[in-house]
């Protein structure tokens, strides 16, 4: 198979999205946290949004797994899945360094701008084609990552915070490169009739709701209101 296709739409939406992949490597959000000045109620934001995001991104994962069993990438959907399945235990142990219970975390309510990736998950999971999905996360979590990196670095400088609390960031800023297997499924999807303009719309809103997340969680940990 020629991923000639595949790697050309990929550099073509990197650089599109050079902007707000800059945006989102150098957000102001984990150095905010390293100067001191997110609020104690502001870290807990991240938690408390995050073990709604993972228990839904779960689901969505799952159905992802179900969707493509039968396609030669079988075993690249269950390492997503299995990957997730880890997090939530570790989000418990940063709540709980925190001061937030199981129970404070199921409570926990949500913002719009915190949720929506979550949702567009949920909507990729369940509408879009593999290639679409597949070149999304290439793009997407690598910048995820590299934010989780920094925001545990400081957690760790600022906070306190031990291995046994930051492995839920931890986990996603080492995350092994699967720009192969991207390439493949993208091209796979292309050969199949997948549009380049379906690629395109999908990866750019889950960098655009990544960003959002991100924006939030500064907001809330200065103290401010989400701006919906």
């Amino acid at each position: 198979m020629n991923a000639k296709a595949a790697v050309e739409l990929v550099k073509d939406l990197r650089d599109e999205l050079r902007d707000i992949d800059e945006g989102l490597k150098n957000h102001p959000y984990p150095d905010a946290i390293a100067r001191g000045e997110v609020t104690a109620e502001g870290l807990r934001a991240f938690p408390g949004h995050q073990h709604h995001v993972v228990l839904s991104d779960l689901r969505s994962m799952a159905m992802m797994l179900q969707r493509f069993a039968d396609t030669p990438w079988r075993g690249f959907w269950s390492g997503v899945l299995q990957g997730e399945l880890v997090a939530p235990a570790a989000i418990a142990a940063m709540g709980q360094k925190l001061g937030m219970t199981a129970d404070d975390l199921d409570r926990y309510e949500v913002t719009p701008e915190g949720f929506a990736y979550a949702t567009q998950m949920a909507w990729a999971a369940a509408n879009a084609s593999a290639a679409e999905i597949a070149c999304a996360l290439l793009i997407n979590f690598p910048a995820w990552g590299y934010s989780c990196g920094r925001m545990s670095e400081a957690l760790r400088a600022r906070h306190g915070f031990g291995a046994e609390h930051t492995a839920f960031l931890d986990a996603f800023a080492a995350l092994p490169s699967f720009e192969d297997t991207a390439i493949a499924i993208l091209q796979d999807g292309l050969d199949r009739g997948v549009t380049p303009r379906a690629v395109r719309r999908t990866t750019r809103l889950f960098q655009a709701y990544e960003k959002m997340f991100w924006d939030v969680m500064l907001a809330l940990g200065r103290g401010r209101r989400a701006t919906s």
